[in-house]
């Protein structure tokens, strides 16, 4: 038996062999494909079969989402901007059917934690190969299960939500060159359970925001998915998700907009956070100590802090780079110096496919200049981080952006010699 629960609750504890409880995503929150999950429904367990009588589930692993879209556009040619996501083999044989919309997509996180990432839909035909769709006549083209993702409309599942859900501080939009966010507003409170609240800051549009976290206490989880906070950048862009009681180090954003999401589950609160937002000009950076860095810019030029001297101890800096849908990162060293150690366990640069830092591309230290990194996607994470002893020159590196048409047509060209956008900024 699955258990929903009301919009303000994001998870419930619920002991038990025949009820467990599943969890509504985070927004935007994105499970990779070939990622396993289960359909469960009282739909036909075939085509044009009967309904079935009792509850069946199946497994269905998560289809690309670039697959996705070209295999629905083979049934109805024009679709765009899907907010679908579709699971299913493609030689069929497995598949969700009729009368079993409505009913829930689960996919299990990194810690177990199941979440219902969709909502069964539609699909052309029950169990069928949609393996060279387009070679065949229209009548007879099929599709995988075609789900609504859920993570796509969690703002506005929450939005609709809250009116049972009483929040602690004033949210909406904050606008200026300055200002304090503090959450819960009074001291020496702490923050309630099951809230979800979210603050859009704009600055002027020639500077860019830095966040400095001038306190911060939220319940701890390895994965920060139970109490946390989220910052977005630009349009819904995620930049980092931070929970713990430890402040996290500076945010530059090289955007004028962005946004910050906190959400707190059923159990365990703490005495929540207090940040300054501040509009920077757009040469700005962070000291030596690092922080985190939102681009959205190419080229860029990427240095070790102090660069050409020696970098410090301690050092903790994290660059996070989006480029538009249908290009690629690539990262090229023109220097790399970095303390030489096995498994790169003191000092080392990681390049990471995700913002969360999970998938990681490659890990680098010692002193020769690494060949081209790659990104998967749209998004590349570069952290660079330091123990307390033993130091060297460090790295330079630019960034730039590849058509990932290109990219498989064996050439490539840089997006900034095709654009001309005065602002230098990318078309998110």
């Amino acid at each position: 038996m699955l258990i929903f629960f009301p919009l303000n609750v994001e998870c419930i504890s619920l002991a038990g062999d025949f009820a467990q409880p599943v969890c509504l995503p985070l927004p935007g929150e994105i499970f990779p494909p070939k990622t396993t999950c289960i359909v469960a429904g009282w739909g036909r367990i075939k085509e044009r079969g009967q309904m079935a009588s009792v509850l069946h589930e199946v497994q269905l692993n998560l289809v690309d989402p670039a697959i996705c879209e070209h295999i629905l556009q083979t049934i109805r040619p024009g679709l765009q901007n899907l907010t679908v996501l579709c699971a299913g083999p493609e030689r069929g044989g497995k598949d969700a059917c009729q009368g079993d919309s409505g009913g829930p997509l689960l996919c299990p996180r990194a810690d177990g934690q199941w979440v219902v990432v969709g909502i069964t839909s539609w699909g052309k035909g029950c169990g069928r190969s949609w393996i060279n769709n387009r070679m065949k006549p229209l009548t007879g083209r099929s599709s995988p299960a075609v789900f609504t993702n859920v993570p796509v409309f969690m703002k506005w599942l929450l939005r609709k939500g809250r009116i049972i859900s009483q929040l602690s501080v004033q949210e909406g939009a904050l606008k200026g060159s300055e200002g304090i966010i503090r959450y819960p507003v009074h001291p020496g409170q702490n923050y309630s359970n099951n809230e979800a609240c979210s603050w859009s800051i704009s600055v002027p549009g020639s500077k860019r925001i830095l966040l400095e976290f001038l306190k911060f206490d939220l319940e701890n989880h390895p994965l920060c998915q139970s109490d946390h906070l989220t910052v977005f950048a630009g349009e819904g862009l995620p930049i980092g998700r931070f929970c713990g009681s430890k402040s996290p180090a500076p945010a530059l954003i090289h955007s004028n907009t962005t946004t910050l999401q906190f959400m707190s589950d059923f159990s365990v609160s703490g005495s929540g956070f207090s940040l300054r937002f501040r509009a920077v000009e757009d040469n700005y950076t962070l000291g030596p100590g690092c922080g985190t860095v939102a681009l959205f810019q190419s080229p860029v030029a990427m240095q070790s802090p102090e660069y050409p001297r020696s970098y410090g101890d301690d050092t903790h800096c994290r660059w996070v780079i989006y480029v538009p849908e249908g290009y690629v990162v690539k990262l090229d060293f023109a220097d790399f110096v970095l303390e030489e150690s096995e498994g790169c366990q003191y000092d080392s640069l990681s390049v990471f496919r995700d913002f969360e830092a999970r998938e990681q591309i490659v890990v680098l230290c010692g002193q020769s200049i690494p060949p081209p990194v790659l990104s998967f996607g749209r998004v590349m994470v570069v952290q660079f981080m330091t123990d307390s002893s033993v130091s060297a020159r460090g790295f330079s590196a630019n960034l730039s952006v590849i058509s990932r048409k290109d990219l498989q047509n064996g050439e490539h060209e840089d997006l900034d010699e095709e654009e001309n956008d005065d602002s230098g900024l990318l078309p998110l």
